[in-house]
């Protein structure tokens, strides 16, 4: 019997706090990996060394089998002098967030999406931190240390200021929702 059951919904219905609700109640992560790691080339390790963090687009998948929601996380982190910024050493790594599905459950795959934005970023990131300063250290250039990771920074928030959040609807549904909308902040 399967689980989880995704609505293709349209692309521009809102996420309700109601709809993550439901999805962090129905599930349980039971696993964070780091999947694939891609490195180098390296370049010479330098004191004055600056540093680009960039994150990839997220994506899930359900096994069905096992009634596991699998999310994957990409990032990048650039390791760089100032005055040579083309030769930089790049690592990308991929981590996988896995969430056994405990019962029934029918979502929108937007829904999906903001539990992403929303909770398995915050899980992973301790996982994500740690493997950058680990790789980073390998490789012979000074450990990287990424900050903590806060509600009103990244993912939330773009660069420049903008609200990145899924779309919310303060407004509508139970005192409920209102109660897990005000949690998200």
């Amino acid at each position: 019997m399967t689980l989880l059951r995704i609505r293709a919904d349209e692309t521009d219905v809102p996420v309700v706090p109601s709809d993550v609700a439901m999805i962090i109640g129905a599930t349980e992560p039971i696993e964070v990996r780091l999947d694939e790691v891609h490195a180098g080339p390296v370049a010479a390790a330098a004191a004055e060394m600056q540093v680009k963090f960039e994150r990839g687009q997220p994506g899930f998948a359900y096994v069905e089998e096992r009634d596991v929601l699998m999310v994957r996380l990409e990032h990048k982190v650039s390791c760089f002098t100032a005055d040579e910024p083309e030769s930089a050493t790049n690592v990308h790594m991929q981590h996988i967030v896995a969430f056994q599905v405990l019962h029934e459950l029918e979502v929108s795959a937007a829904a999906i999406g903001a539990f992403i934005e929303t909770n398995a970023y915050f899980i992973a990131y301790p996982y994500v931190r740690q493997s950058i300063t680990q790789f980073t250290a390998a490789l012979g250039l000074p450990p990287v240390v990424l900050g903590f990771m806060k509600r009103d920074e990244w993912p939330f928030q773009e660069e420049d200021g903008q609200d990145d959040s899924p779309k919310r609807n303060a407004d509508a549904g139970s005192a409920a929702d209102k109660a897990a909308l005000e949690l998200s902040k």
